[in-house]
């Protein structure tokens, strides 16, 4: 049976760079963990038909601190520079097919964590620092692709199984369209428990494996 093996990749930044850190995470820490997918003796067997790998290239620009007034020249920055290193790195690994979305800045905000702490600084007319707002960036066309891809991959019946490495319940429609095609779809969280809801009751099965497995 041919399987398609479909990663979030920001999901997967995640949960392996938790385990590697501080090491970074590689193009052949996704080719390995496919590959310790495919230990499951559910795959016994299967032929890989592709890795689709879901994830955005930085984004390009800059922007001023509103507190200091200092310009961030964020698609320098070395997050960004490994970013696309190992975006180009893993797009030239065999069989694997990168799907990009578009990753935007939504602006200056407060840290989430640090929000009751930002609220007691101005009620006591303490100023602002640099580092009190960070800017935020959200991932566009993303998720839409994945779904378009499970839709296709299992409406033209070109794959009988796929294994799908999120965490993210917002999948579960194109889990359920998958199912009624008749292709069978594993869930594979990557120890990321517990799963919200639905997500267990619309595949065929969990591979619990936790990289690097």
């Amino acid at each position: 049976m041919l399987v398609a093996c479909m990663i979030d990749g920001g999901f997967f930044q995640k949960k392996v760079f938790g385990i590697k850190r501080p090491e970074p995470v590689t193009a052949d820490d996704v080719i390995q963990c496919c590959k310790n997918l495919f230990n499951d003796e559910e795959f016994q067997g299967d032929t890989l038909f592709r890795i689709f790998y879901y994830d955005c290239y930085p984004a390009e620009g800059s922007a001023t601190n509103p507190i200091s007034g200092k310009t961030l020249d964020f698609s320098d920055a070395p997050v960004s520079r490994y970013r696309r290193n190992f975006l180009d790195d893993l797009k030239l690994k065999p069989r694997v097919a990168l799907r990009l979305g578009e990753l935007i800045t939504t602006g200056w905000k407060i840290p989430q964590n640090r929000t009751r702490e930002i609220i007691d600084k101005i009620e006591t007319g303490q100023h602002l620092q640099e580092d009190d707002v960070h800017l935020d960036f959200t991932q566009k066309q993303v998720d839409i692709k994945v779904g378009l891809d499970i839709a296709w991959l299992s409406g033209k019946r070109i794959v009988d199984k796929i294994i799908l490495v999120t965490g993210d319940s917002d999948f579960i429609p194109a889990m359920k369209y998958a199912r009624k095609e008749g292709a069978m779809v594993f869930l594979a969280p990557l120890g990321h428990y517990p799963l919200r809801e639905g997500l267990q009751e619309h595949c065929d099965g969990i591979i619990d494996m936790v990289y690097p497995g």
